[in-house]
C-alpha cells in the first residue's frame, strides 16, 4: 500500500517537473516574439497619436509627476521629424477612474500645445457602452484641442468640447481627465502650450 502511494507520488512529481520544464521552454521560445509584438504595438500607438513624427525619443520627464485626478504617467517621449527636430511629445497615461478599471491611452501634443491624436490602448469598459472610447470617430474629437477639453451631454458645439459616449459618462470623464492631465504635463515639463512655441530642452 505504502509502495503504491510512493510510486504514484513519484509519478505526479515527475509529470509536474516535466510540465514545468516544457512550459519554461515554450515561454523562452515565445518571449522574444511577444516582446517584439508588444513593442511594435506601442510604436503604432505613438504613430497614431502623432502622425507627423518619424521618430520617438525618451525624455527626462518625471514619471512620478503628480497628475490631476490621480492619473499616472507611464512614459513620455519627444516626437521628432526626419532631421531630429522636436515636434512635440507623446505621452502614455493611465486613468484609474474608468467604470471597468484602468484606462490607458497614448496622446500626442505638439509644440504649440495642440493635441495631435489620442488612442486608447487598454481598457476594461462595458462592451457597447464605455468600450466605444476606442472608436476612431469618437476619440478623434480630442484632436485639435488645446488648453483644456470639456465633455458635454448636449452635443458638441465648441472645439474643446467632447460629446460624451451615450450611457458612459464615467468613461468619458476618465478619458477626458487623462487627456487634460497630459496637456498640463506637456506645458509644465516641456513648455508646450497654446501660448508658446515650446522648448527643445532634453
Amino acid at each position: 500500500m505504502n509502495k503504491n502511494i510512493i510510486k504514484d507520488t513519484l509519478k505526479l512529481v515527475s509529470i509536474t517537473l516535466i510540465a514545468g520544464v516544457l512550459l519554461s521552454f515554450v515561454y523562452q521560445l515565445t518571449k522574444d516574439t511577444i516582446d517584439k509584438a508588444e513593442a511594435e504595438e506601442l510604436q503604432q500607438s505613438y504613430r497614431e497619436a502623432f502622425p507627423m513624427a518619424s521618430d520617438f525619443e525618451e525624455t527626462n520627464a518625471d514619471a512620478s509627476a503628480s497628475l490631476d485626478d490621480g492619473n499616472t504617467l507611464n512614459s513620455a517621449l519627444y516626437a521628432k521629424d526626419d532631421s531630429g527636430n522636436v515636434l512635440g511629445c507623446v505621452l502614455s497615461i493611465t486613468s484609474h477612474n474608468g467604470y471597468g478599471g484602468d484606462i490607458v491611452l497614448t496622446m500626442g501634443v505638439d509644440k504649440s500645445g495642440v493635441i495631435t491624436g489620442v488612442k486608447v490602448t487598454s481598457m476594461g469598459e462595458t462592451s457597447g457602452l464605455g468600450a466605444n472610447c476606442q472608436n476612431d470617430e469618437w476619440i478623434a474629437q480630442y484632436s485639435g484641442i488645446s488648453g483644456r477639453a470639456e465633455f458635454t451631454k448636449t452635443g458638441k458645439s465648441k472645439l474643446n468640447e467632447i460629446d460624451a459616449i451615450s450611457g458612459a459618462t464615467i468613461t468619458t470623464r476618465a478619458v477626458t481627465s487623462a487627456v487634460n492631465s497630459g496637456l498640463k504635463l506637456a506645458e509644465e515639463q516641456f513648455g508646450f502650450s497654446e501660448n508658446s512655441e515650446g522648448s527643445d530642452k532634453e
